[in-house]
């Protein structure tokens, strides 16, 4: 932990805070990683989501700076077909936390991961 997470300040430093800009390469590479060669079956949905959330909070909780958020994640897999929509909202310290969400369609297979990032004072 830094020395920050000690000091009870109640916002994150500027080179402590959440940046989706770091974040979203995180998520990219994962679900590309794991999704590429994926194929949509009901019976593994629910297992290849919590693997997915798990990955994705453990990478990004182990990034500098980082140790003070708390990382809320959501993973929807779903099959490839006609259209779906997603909405999601978060009340919060607009100052300190953030989200940030990735996808990944293929012919195979479609996920979108929100990852919402908070500060805990």
């Amino acid at each position: 932990m830094t020395q920050e997470a000690n000091d009870g300040t109640m916002q994150p430093s500027i080179m402590h805070k959440f940046r989706a800009s770091v974040a979203q390469p995180i998520l990219h590479s994962i679900l590309h990683a794991e999704l590429s060669q994926a194929v949509y079956t009901a019976e593994h949905v629910e297992s290849l989501g919590t693997k997915l959330g798990v990955e994705i909070s453990s990478r990004l909780a182990s990034e500098p700076g980082w140790d003070r958020y708390k990382f809320i994640t959501n993973i929807v897999v779903s099959q490839p077909g006609p259209g779906a929509r997603m909405s999601s909202s978060c009340v919060w310290d607009s100052n300190s936390d953030c989200v940030v969400r990735e996808s990944f369609v293929s012919p195979n297979i479609r996920c979108t991961a929100s990852v919402f990032a908070i500060y805990c004072y």
